[in-house]
């Protein structure tokens, strides 16, 4: 069964907890958490004291998604801060195979995240080395993109890559995941859909059911 995850970036800033609250309420037990430098990507979001002051209030599964330059400086404060998963972005990570070990050693298990011009010949190598791999279905930091069904390719050949290869690596689906798109995107292979404005967006516990409601058809 597909696992629902909520990213927070889209939730109400002002007030996350209660958003994220409202989706616990509907059995959703996993949030994504972008951590974004405003250079990478032109937005800020979010700080490990935000991390560390959520998980004071969930026992739900947080995985911060790193999506900055000088990737080991910022990713060093969040493995004290209590989330679960770190991903980090493999375009702005110069030696992700060494964060990854870092990461594990330090409790944290590691994901390792791609965008959707990433060939699948770059994603291997690390699909035995990462417990989750997340398949970006926009480009990073642009609002307003549609999903890039070409990455749908590239989830259906990780798929087959980690089942041939008895690997336990989980897929995750990023960005433009909706209603209209989620059935593909499950069909391709993915394991866990990260949806943004289709949680929190509106009526946070209707999107759920709907969302729920379409992948039960």
């Amino acid at each position: 069964m597909v696992e629902l995850c909520g990213s927070l970036l889209a939730a109400n800033h002002v007030h996350l907890c209660r958003d994220l609250k409202l989706a616990e309420s509907q059995d959703i037990s996993r949030f994504h958490i972008d951590i974004c430098d405003g250079h990478y990507t032109p937005h800020f979001a979010f700080g490990d004291q935000m991390v560390r002051d959520m998980r004071a209030e969930t026992s739900s599964v947080l995985e911060a998604h790193i999506a900055v330059y000088n990737m080991p400086a910022i990713t060093e404060p969040f493995l004290s801060s209590g989330v679960d998963i770190i991903t980090v972005q493999y375009e702005s990570s110069e030696l992700p195979s060494r964060l990854m070990k870092r990461i594990r050693s330090a409790g944290v298990t590691p994901g390792i995240s791609f965008i959707p011009a990433t060939r699948f010949e770059e994603m291997e190598f690390f699909l035995d080395e990462a417990d989750f791999v997340n398949i970006l279905g926009v480009d990073p930091g642009i609002g307003g993109q549609e999903f890039n069904s070409k990455i749908l390719g590239k989830v259906e050949t990780c798929a087959d890559f980690i089942s041939r290869n008895n690997l336990d690596t989980k897929i995750s689906v990023d960005g433009g995941v909706n209603t209209r798109t989620m059935q593909a995107i499950i069909d391709a292979g993915a394991d866990i859909l990260i949806f943004g404005s289709g949680i929190f967006s509106g009526d946070i516990k209707n999107n759920i059911e709907e969302i729920r409601r379409r992948i039960a058809k």
